[in-house]
């Protein structure tokens, strides 16, 4: 773990030139201390109520402890309160995970070794397209545009489905999201309450590049999960220097508070089931807020349907497997386990949250030695 988070450090601001990079890296090097004074005292005050100490002892203990992490172990203070580093059964997860940046920045070394093309899994209509080639299940296409001008379908587009789903054709993190619910001859925002006739709507589309898809309904079992949006499933796969593939984590994301105002975040057994639900990744929950449906130990359906297909996609298509880890968006409906996107910058924080394993302690490090004792001289 040290060598691999040592590597991704390394990795920083890569793409430029020695002489910036070697002052970029000096200047992060002065200002992280300060930045590590201020980040402590922030996220003393977002502490959970039932991780705060009762005594200004135990608050000047903690912050001592979580400023020398910053400073010796660089674990921003953030991951600490995440991770509830305070608590010392929980110590262990200190040297076995990653922090910030790393995850990212260690895939991305990885891939460029590898020979991945981003666009292969940032153009959403690239993805499908590839999925589709394949007979692997996603979410249909409706429409695309792109630079001013619709490519998909190859006749004009009109949208008539009672509730589509668009976001940015090459975007991160749900960029350019929104959802459109039909009223009679038009379309209303679902979040915003913006009413747009259909050919205002495509007018809209074609100034930005997007992809147009149908709104998909979670599975019956699911429903009293969510405020009604998708729930989404993330599953984390890597492949070794032989092609095998194997499932890293899973993660599951319950929306709340109406249209994406909030998130649950809670692990994914082996079995399907739900672990250690976390409201923003910081306070457990074991209720949904908005329907009080129990959340701890609810069996997900489709589950191993979904990690097969998730398995299948990263091992059989070629454009997929350059990529050493894969982060795996998954809707589970009633028909069953459908692709939604793929993502090479999948973050580390969520997937380290509650009880979940540390990702030191998966198959990841292993993996990412395999592949670096390939390329001995980037190790």
């Amino acid at each position: 773990m040290r060598r691999l988070r040592h590597l991704a450090r390394r990795a920083l601001f890569a793409h430029q030139p020695p002489w910036r990079r070697g002052l970029l890296r000096a200047a992060m090097m002065l200002a992280w201390p300060v930045g590590a004074v201020w980040e402590t005292g922030r996220y003393l005050r977002r502490t959970p109520e039932a991780d705060r100490p009762a005594r200004l002892m135990g608050w000047a203990l903690r912050a001592g402890h979580m400023l020398a992490l910053a400073l010796v172990d660089n674990v921003p203070p953030r991951s600490y309160v995440a991770y509830r580093l305070h608590v010392p059964h929980r110590r262990f997860r200190i040297g076995a995970s990653f922090y910030g940046q790393e995850v990212q920045l260690l895939t991305s070394l990885l891939n460029r070794l590898n020979g991945a093309v981003e666009g292969d899994v940032q153009d959403k209509a690239r993805f499908a397209d590839l999925c589709h080639t394949r007979g692997l299940p996603c979410i249909p296409t409706l429409a695309v545009f792109q630079e001013e001008s619709q490519s998909i379908p190859s006749m004009p587009f009109l949208p008539g489905a009672p509730d589509i789903w668009v976001k940015d054709l090459a975007g991160y993190q749900g960029s350019g999201a929104a959802r459109w619910v039909r009223e009679g001859d038009a379309y209303r925002h679902a979040w915003q309450g913006d009413l747009c006739s259909l050919s205002e709507l495509v007018e809209q589309w074609r100034r930005h590049s997007c992809i147009i898809q149908p709104c998909l309904g979670n599975h019956p079992s699911l429903e009293a999960l969510s405020d009604g949006s998708l729930a989404v499933f993330r599953v984390i796969t890597g492949i070794d220097r032989a092609g095998h593939v194997v499932v890293v984590d899973a993660l599951a994301q319950f929306p709340c508070g109406g249209w994406g105002e909030q998130q649950i975040f809670a692990g994914v057994g082996a079995a399907g089931d739900i672990l250690s639900p976390h409201l923003w990744g910081l306070h457990p929950v074991t209720q949904h807020p908005d329907t009080g449906a129990n959340l701890v130990g609810v069996k997900v359906p489709f589950w191993p349907e979904a990690l097969n297909l998730v398995v299948r996609a990263h091992g059989e298509v070629p454009e997929f497997s350059r990529f050493v880890f894969l982060g795996w968006d998954v809707a589970l409906t009633a028909q069953g386990a459908l692709l939604i996107e793929t993502n090479a910058g999948w973050g580390g924080l969520n997937h380290q949250l509650g009880e979940g394993i540390p990702l030191g302690l998966t198959a990841l490090p292993g993996i990412a030695l395999d592949h670096l004792e390939g390329h001995a001289p980037c190790g």
